[in-house]
């Protein structure tokens, strides 16, 4: 009976490390799955901080790959699992997104302006 996978589910902690693992091997789909297990797991319901960085890295990585449909899941998730416990950590967790994704927005803009600055001369 293999139960790897179900001892990271019991401490997000794990999960953490073993998805920052999956990141650096260049498998950011197996980590988003991994994280997204972990934060809809009902085995447990205590909120730690830990599941605070798990919500971070998996914003991130919804966003690297385009994927809001996660993210949006994702925060629901995390909304049913902090808001008794920690509400105020839902609510880093959002503004994290909100900086993340307009800083994504900006870096996106300056490029498309750049190369219209740079095509000036094609006419």
């Amino acid at each position: 009976m293999s139960h790897h996978h179900s001892s990271y589910l019991h401490k997000p902690e794990n999960a953490l490390r073993r998805a920052v693992e999956l990141q650096s091997i260049s498998q950011p789909d197996a980590a988003l799955t991994l994280l997204h297990d972990i934060l809809s797991s009902r085995r447990h319901k205590t909120w730690s901080p830990a599941y605070e960085q798990v919500m971070i890295l998996y914003l991130d990585l919804c966003l690297k790959k385009n994927k809001s449909r996660e993210a949006k899941d994702g925060l629901h998730q995390y909304r049913n699992l902090s808001q008794s416990q920690a509400p105020g950590s839902l609510e880093i967790v959002i503004r994290y997104l909100i900086d993340k994704a307009e800083t994504k927005c900006k870096m996106a803009k300056e490029s498309v302006e750049e190369e219209e600055e740079g095509g000036g001369g094609v006419a």
